[in-house]
Parts: structure tokens; C-alpha cells; sequence
């Protein structure tokens, strides 16, 4: 029994000796067992010169995930932005991290808010909505506009503060301009595309007044060279270049390229009785020089309207004809694609 038993013993010792030193664990859920994960079909951004560029994910490292996007925005999320000069919506702020998203921080007192729906890991026509605010400086008043819309349409939500609180600044702010946006939205995305999946995304710029005029520049720098070709159409909601060159056709219109705006889109909102019509009078003059260098442009006048597409409806009313045609046409974008 003894040399049954030594015999067994030394014929597991030779066993062990001749299998691997370790095993090797089964993957664990949403990781890749034997190679990497597919390119990305999400239009990868492009970094300017001057930065540093992001660093890879390890090769054969998992996609990102809703789980893993969310557990980055709530460890990144911050409500505390001292300079920001938007108290009175400071109530916004701190029902961000109820629902889910977050307050991600940028440079000198700027900030973006994300938000992303339950199903978004399985969604098959996933919309990302960037909305940029205007004069009022209060990135936190687009979210509340957009929230419910995002929640009921399945839209993931980005909504950039773009202006600072500036004293010596007639309109009590500093705003960006457009190449400081976009390099802000460089980094939103470069972000978002390492914690979040973004395969497969449409997305889509919504501007109001300020943010609205900033879309035309904004839109011709995506289209660069250089650009990141992030944006499958611009939503212009109540606002033109126009009013900052007091009715002059601004200079980068003036040399852009014919085809500058090729392949853009263009959704133009007024309402007509903004600013006794002379919104609407500008839509119809942009209008025109967008689609000589590229672009294709719906504009959309809503007569009842005033300043803001979201701005004339009272809370809790169902949304208007301006209302439903827009998320008509954004709902659209993936089948004209």
C-alpha cells in the first residue's frame, strides 16, 4: 500500500513539473481572449502639433464599455468650479451625478457634462448630441433643455461650457472662440474615446445663439485638413455669424475653399419673431453661402417662435412643431448616410 501510494505521488510531482509553470484564467466578461479588438469605425481624433498626443490602450486591451464609461465619470466628476459665475443653476449641477452623468473638468474653470443612456451598449443607432450654450454662459441650461429629449430619443449627451466669468466683460463672461472650442472638443473626445464606446456614433452639434454663430467656423475647422471630421451635421438654433460682423460676410467665409463645406449638414432654426425677424433674415443669407462651399441646408422658420428652439416652450408642455421637426431630422441622419 505504501509503494501504491508513493508511486501516485510521484507520478502528480512529474505532471506538475512537466505542465505549465501557471495556469491561465478563462477571460473575464468584456475582455478578448486572443486578439484585439476591431478598429474603430468612430472617425479618430485628430491631435494638434503642440499636444501630447493620448496614449494607446494596451494592444488586446478591452473596448470600453457603458460600465466602464460610467465608472470614469463618476470618478472624474467635479461640481466645484468657483469662476464659473452660473449660481443660479448651481441646482443643475448637483442633480448631474443623480441621472447618471457627470461634470468632467477643462481648463480655466470650463467643464463639459455626459450623460449616457442605459442601453447604449446595445443600442445599433447610437446619436451623441454636443450642445454648445450662448450669451447666458451656462452650459447646465442646454443639459436641462436636452435632458429630457435625450432620455426619451436614446441620445447620448455632451453639453460644453465654453465661457468663464469675466468682470471687466460688458457681458459679465469670456467666451471661447471658435478654434478654442474645438480644441476643447478635441480633448472632450479624446476622453470620451478612451472610457466610452463610440463605435457606430452620429454626432450631432446643437448651438444656441452664441453657440449657434460659432457653428459655422466651428463646422469649416472639422472639415479641415486637420480637422476630425467628428460632426455628421451642425444644428444652428437662433444665431449667425452674421450678427458679429454687423450684417458683413465674415472673412472665413469669404476664403474658404469652394468644397469647404463638403459633405457638411446644416439644420437652420429662427423663430420669427426673434429679434423682429432679423434672425430669420440672416438664416436666409448663411443659408445660400454655406451651400456654395459644400454644405446641404434645411432651414426651418417657426413663426410663433422666439430666441431659442427649446427657449419658447414652457417646461412640461409637449414639444412644439420646431421641436419635433428637428428630432425628426436627427433621427433621419443615420438613413441618408
Amino acid at each position: 500500500m505504501k509503494r501504491l501510494t508513493f508511486s501516485l505521488t510521484l507520478l502528480l510531482l512529474l505532471g506538475a513539473a512537466c505542465g505549465p509553470g501557471t495556469s491561465t484564467p478563462p477571460p473575464t466578461r468584456g475582455s478578448v481572449a486572443t486578439q484585439p479588438p476591431p478598429a474603430p469605425t468612430f472617425p479618430p481624433p485628430t491631435t494638434a502639433p503642440t499636444d501630447t498626443p493620448p496614449t494607446p490602450p494596451p494592444e488586446g486591451s478591452a473596448a470600453p464599455t457603458l460600465a466602464t464609461c460610467r465608472a470614469w465619470i463618476q470618478e472624474a466628476h467635479s461640481p466645484d468650479y468657483p469662476d464659473h459665475g452660473c449660481e443660479e443653476h448651481s441646482d443643475i449641477l448637483n442633480s448631474v451625478a443623480d441621472g447618471d452623468g457627470g461634470i468632467i473638468p477643462l481648463q480655466d474653470s470650463k467643464f463639459f457634462i455626459a450623460w449616457f443612456p442605459d442601453n447604449w451598449d446595445s443600442s445599433t443607432d447610437r446619436t451623441l448630441i454636443v450642445t454648445l450654450h450662448g450669451s447666458g454662459g451656462c452650459a447646465e441650461r442646454l443639459y436641462q433643455w436636452w435632458s429630457q429629449p435625450a432620455v426619451q430619443h436614446n441620445y447620448a449627451l455632451v453639453a460644453l461650457q465654453y465661457a468663464r466669468a469675466d468682470a471687466s466683460s460688458e457681458e459679465g463672461y469670456a467666451f471661447d472662440d471658435a478654434e478654442q472650442i474645438y480644441a476643447s472638443l478635441r480633448t472632450v473626445f479624446d476622453e470620451l474615446q478612451t472610457h466610452c464606446p463610440l463605435d457606430d456614433t452620429v454626432v450631432v452639434y446643437h448651438g444656441f445663439s452664441r453657440g449657434s454663430a460659432r457653428a459655422f467656423k466651428i463646422a469649416l475647422l472639422d472639415r479641415a485638413e486637420a480637422g476630425m471630421k467628428l460632426f455628421t451635421a451642425f444644428i444652428a438654433d437662433s444665431g449667425t455669424t452674421l450678427a458679429d460682423t454687423g450684417g458683413e460676410i465674415p472673412a472665413y467665409l469669404q476664403e474658404a475653399a469652394p468644397d469647404a463645406y463638403s459633405g457638411a449638414r446644416f439644420w437652420l432654426y429662427c423663430g420669427g419673431a426673434d429679434h423682429d425677424g432679423q434672425t430669420c433674415e440672416d438664416m436666409k443669407r448663411i443659408g445660400p453661402l454655406l451651400e456654395e462651399h459644400g454644405a446641404t441646408v434645411d432651414t426651418y422658420r417657426y413663426e410663433p417662435g422666439g430666441h431659442g428652439i427649446f427657449a419658447t416652450v414652457k417646461p412640461g408642455s409637449p414639444p412644439s412643431e420646431a421641436i419635433t421637426a428637428m428630432y425628426e431630422f436627427i433621427d433621419g441622419l443615420r438613413a441618408s448616410q
